[in-house]
């Protein structure tokens, strides 16, 4: 172990805003292609970013699993998402989850758009949740509410 006086090195590596935008495409290899993210600091550690690739970042949200719950009132059925506290409805199962995409996609639009005052309220803990919304292709957003993928619940009630 070295002396305390020793500057750690650090865990990520880090790259001073200058030199990342003068080599931004290795920068972006490193941490696509390698696999590696950056840390990007700039004014002296008054502003720093991490950059990661999207397909690494969905691999640190695969925990994050939505865990929708459908029920079935008067005939129409109702998915409620409470990692989002959003409720949508439709005449079919299908109907529905079409539904919550949309609405899931309205609330994470306005959630990125007003991203610094989100981060001051109780909403905060829907950030990671919302990215992995965002991340996902529109055409695989569905499945993310749906165990067996659009149409194929596990257990969904059925209307009286």
């Amino acid at each position: 172990m070295g002396s305390m006086s020793e500057t750690p090195t650090p865990v990520l590596p880090e790259e001073a805003f200058a030199q990342a935008k003068a080599k931004l495409s290795d920068v972006m290899d490193r941490a696509v292609h390698g696999h590696r993210p950056q840390v990007i600091d700039r004014h002296r550690g008054k502003e720093r970013a991490v950059l990661v690739s999207e397909s690494d970042l969905a691999v640190a949200l695969e925990t994050f699993e939505f865990q929708p719950k459908v029920s079935v009132s008067e005939g129409e059925f109702i998915v409620r998402l409470p990692e989002l506290n959003v409720i949508a409805a439709g005449e079919t199962y299908d109907a529905a989850l079409d539904d919550l995409v949309e609405i899931v996609e309205t609330q994470a639009r306005d959630y990125f758009d007003r991203l610094d005052f989100m981060l001051q309220t109780d909403r905060r803990s829907q950030l990671p949740w919302l990215l992995k919304f965002a991340i996902t292709p529109d055409a695989d957003r569905i499945a993310l509410f749906s165990p067996g993928g659009k149409g194929a619940p596990l257990e969904v009630p059925q209307p009286a």
